[in-house]
């Protein structure tokens, strides 16, 4: 009885030894299956949070595709108006030009047929103006305010009265005198000593020589547009109209 109870102890020591053996065992298991388990759950949040930046990433990038197509096709809107306006220009600057050019031509034509003062600096000027309508740099806008300044001009010298020294052909020979313009109407010249002065005759193309009275009245027209004298009525002759 002894030994068998002996035997039995041992046996059960033996047994309860396995089965603790057993229960280390499944616990060191199921230790290694939450580890397992612990990194397969990082990695998925690893995974996720990868997913989620690029997901973030992909939304920037798409938002900013939509922002970069508005700005092209706005873009692109601009163009075409552009061009359109620029079509329009194109096609005023083609009317108009003609336009300017024929002003100019009347203007030049003015000048030469009219009272032949300070005809130097017109023909300058229309020298001028006319190298600018030439020029393919110079804008529309630019050529049709010169040529409004030109004719600005000489409508100005048909309300004003205006002397100035120049040079006078006669024959073979060159003298200066002083010139005296009254607005547009009749263009005189008196020596610059005062003793001689004329008028000019568009109709003959020739100057009438003034007598001593007319010259006096000359001399102080001449002064007065140099405010050298009070204004005053004058009694000058006036250039004949010429024959139709």
């Amino acid at each position: 009885m002894i030994i068998a109870a002996a035997l039995s102890r041992a046996v059960l020591a033996d047994t309860l030894s396995t089965a603790q053996d057993k229960v280390v065992q499944t616990h060191q298991q199921d230790a290694n299956v939450q580890v397992k388990l612990n990194n397969l759950d990082k990695k998925t949040r690893e995974a996720l949070n990868h997913y989620q930046q690029n997901q973030r990433q992909a939304d920037l990038i798409e938002a900013y595709n939509r922002q970069l197509q508005k700005m092209i096709d706005s873009q692109e809107q601009e163009k075409q108006r552009i061009h359109s306006q620029l079509g329009s220009l194109n096609e005023t600057e083609q009317s108009a030009l003609p336009m300017l050019v024929s002003m100019y031509q009347q203007l030049a034509t003015f000048v030469s047929h009219d009272q032949p003062f300070l005809k130097q600096e017109r023909q300058q000027r229309l020298a001028r103006l006319k190298k600018i309508i030439d020029r393919a740099d110079v804008s529309l806008a630019e050529k049709y305010r010169q040529v409004l300044d030109a004719y600005q001009v000489e409508i100005a010298y048909a309300k004003s009265i205006g002397s100035y020294q120049g040079e006078l052909k006669q024959g073979n020979k060159t003298i200066e005198v002083n010139f005296f313009r009254l607005g547009r109407t009749a263009l005189y010249y008196q020596t610059l000593n005062g003793d001689k002065g004329a008028l000019w005759q568009p109709a003959s193309q020739q100057w009438q020589p003034l007598n001593e009275s007319q010259n006096k009245q000359l001399s102080i027209a001449i002064a007065m547009a140099n405010k050298q004298h009070i204004p005053q009525l004058l009694k000058l002759p006036m250039p004949r109209e010429a024959k139709r």
